[in-house]
């Protein structure tokens, strides 16, 4: 491949990555990027699970000492 067509071929990875909805495998709702350091409650957690919606809601990533206030 030419220099150009690995840059074409690039962008259109981040392309479609950028468009691409994810969902949730349990209920196929959407699922949002919490960083590599998430460890996702128990179902279970009711409480916790509200936080962590007010965190997606607010747009930051999770990071190992992130704290749900």
């Amino acid at each position: 491949m030419t220099g150009e067509q690995l840059k074409a071929q690039s962008e259109e990875a981040k392309q479609f990555e950028d468009n691409r909805d994810y969902k949730c495998p349990d209920c196929g709702g959407p699922a949002f990027f919490m960083g590599i350091d998430f460890k996702a409650p128990p179902k279970s957690d009711i409480k916790t699970w509200k936080k962590v919606q007010k965190f997606i809601e607010s747009g930051k990533t999770f990071y190992r000492s992130t704290r749900f206030e």
